[in-house]
């Protein structure tokens, strides 16, 4: 029981880690909660959270990156964005993220989308609609992450203290 409780703790621990991550991008989201189940299994002896249950949530936290960056891309592109577009709102993230954290993340995908297609000469509209793709992208790929990082975490509990 001692272990089970331990376990959760560092479960809870890895998880809240995660959910941080998924709107601070500098820390790893997911990873951080596969690494919290690793943890968990582990103290727990692997009897309930075992090696096939590790392998699954690893296939989701590769599932996560790839929906972040998919997102991102499907929104960009869907409105309209060119090559410059999608790499202004990629900068435009980071940049934003650094200087207004968690909403710069957002923010700057908008602007540095936007900026990148009016600079290679797209109308305003256009390089707008870009920069508003570029941020329902991104923040479908949040939504995305929450998602796996809900379903990952309810699986983790049921499974340790599952029958």
């Amino acid at each position: 029981m001692l272990a089970q409780v331990l376990a959760s703790i560092v479960l809870l621990i890895g998880l809240a880690v995660a959910a941080l991550g998924v709107v601070l991008p500098a820390l790893p989201a997911v990873p951080a909660a596969l690494i919290g189940v690793i943890l968990a299994g582990w103290i727990t002896g692997f009897e309930r959270i075992d090696l096939n249950f590790i392998l699954w949530v690893g296939v989701l936290t590769l599932l996560a990156q790839g929906v972040d960056l998919l997102g991102t891309y499907l929104g960009s592109h869907y409105f309209g964005a060119r090559r410059p577009g999608l790499i202004g709102g990629i900068v435009g993230a980071l940049v934003g993220l650094v200087l207004l954290p968690p909403w710069g993340l957002l923010l700057g995908a908008l602007a540095g989308a936007s900026l990148a297609e009016a600079l290679s000469g797209r109308t305003g509209s256009e390089a707008l609609k870009a920069g508003v793709g570029a941020l329902l992208g991104t923040l479908g790929g949040i939504v995305g992450k929450a998602v796996i990082v809900l379903i990952v975490g309810v699986m983790s509990f049921v499974r340790l203290f599952g029958g």
